[in-house]
Order: C-alpha cells, then structure tokens, then sequence
C-alpha cells in the first residue's frame, strides 16, 4: 500500500519541480498531459489515467492504464484523486494542477474541500498545503503566506511564526483577511479546529 502518492497534472509544471515533488513518493499516477511531464523529468509511472485526449507521447506498452470516457462527471484530476484515496494513500502530492484555463484552476483548487488527509500542490514556485488540522513548513522570513478558506468559514484558527498572528481566529471563503500574511520565523504554521483552508507558501521574491 503505497503511503505517498505523486499524481502528475497536465498543468503548469517543470521537470525540475517534478523531480522535487518526486522525493518520498512510492506511486507516479499520471494524468492525462501529466504523462508527458513525466517523460520531461524521465520519472517512471506506476499508473496512466484519463481520457488520454492531450496526450503527445506514445503509451508505452505494458503501461497500466485506465482510460476514462470524456464526457463525464468529474475531471480527471478528481477521479486522480479519489483513486489515490482508495489506494489508503496517507498523502498526497500534486503537480501540474494549475494551467493556462481559469476554470480549471478554480475547480482544481476548490476540490481539495473534499478531501481529509494531507495534500500538497507544487506550482511555479510555491507550495499550497490542504490543512484540516494542522500544517507547519519550513519557510524563510520574509515569505509570504496567505490562508485562503475553503469551508464558508474556518475557525479555530492558530498561527505561529507569522506577523500577523490569530489565535482563535475566523477567517471566511468571503474575506481576504488571511491574503499575504510575512514569515517572521521558521518554522510556521496554522492549526484550525473547524474547517478547511489552503495555506500558501510563497518563497521571497516570488508572487506579487
């Protein structure tokens, strides 16, 4: 039973960060152009999942796959996610989940409510965790980090090694209160005791 499961998006990516978000993981799940990002970083995948419509590599054969209809319910990215669950997966890292297509992006991130154990997001530079407890990074100061709710409000809310501390906070999806928070010290982090949010760290100098 695999612990760590990387899934590989058809999204914004590098090979470099593939690589690194590779580190600790016991199954590659492609998806759909994930399998082309995976032959940029030359990393082996366990399993190819899709539609298989944006493809423009060659499956190799003896590859396990699972082809999907098109037209369906869910994207490929959620049935991704669902079957990593389903592998008793205690974690879950994602590259590639952010592209070009706002909608895309939007339902992509608006996803991770759904799910209850740990997911990390690596895009551009930035790394986007899925609390429902608790998260702590190792971050630099002068990083910023944003806590952007998930749930119609979160609350509970603990932070440490920020510059603007809650402690016993709310912070709500209609609100911008937790955008661009300062790391002070390392490490950092947010509890929350009801509630789910995204915490994003973004490394100094990048983002705006």
């Amino acid at each position: 039973m695999p612990r760590t499961i990387l899934i590989l998006a058809g999204g914004v990516a590098s090979p470099e960060e593939v690589r690194e978000a590779a580190s600790g993981a016991d199954f590659v799940l492609a998806v759909n152009g994930g399998f082309d990002l995976a032959k940029r970083a030359d990393l082996p995948v366990d399993l190819l999942l899709g539609d298989l419509d944006s493809l423009t590599s060659p499956i190799p054969e003896g590859l396990p796959t699972w082809r999907v209809p098109r037209e369906k319910d869910a994207t490929d990215l959620e049935l991704a996610l669902n079957h990593a669950v389903s592998l008793g997966a205690e974690k879950i890292v994602v590259v590639g989940a952010f592209g070009a297509r706002l909608d895309h992006t939007l339902a992509n991130a608006n996803l991770l409510e759904k799910y209850a154990i740990p997911i990390v997001l690596f895009h551009d530079g930035a790394r986007i965790y899925l609390v429902v407890d608790r998260v702590e990074i190792d971050a630099q100061p002068g990083d910023l980090v944003s806590l952007i709710p998930l749930s119609s409000e979160v609350r509970g809310v603990y932070t440490w090694g920020l510059r603007y501390a809650l402690s016993d906070g709310v912070l709500f999806r209609a609100s911008t209160r937790g955008v661009s928070n300062e790391v002070l010290v390392a490490p950092c982090g947010v509890r929350v005791r009801a509630g789910k949010l995204l915490l994003i760290h973004i490394p100094k100098g990048g983002g705006r």
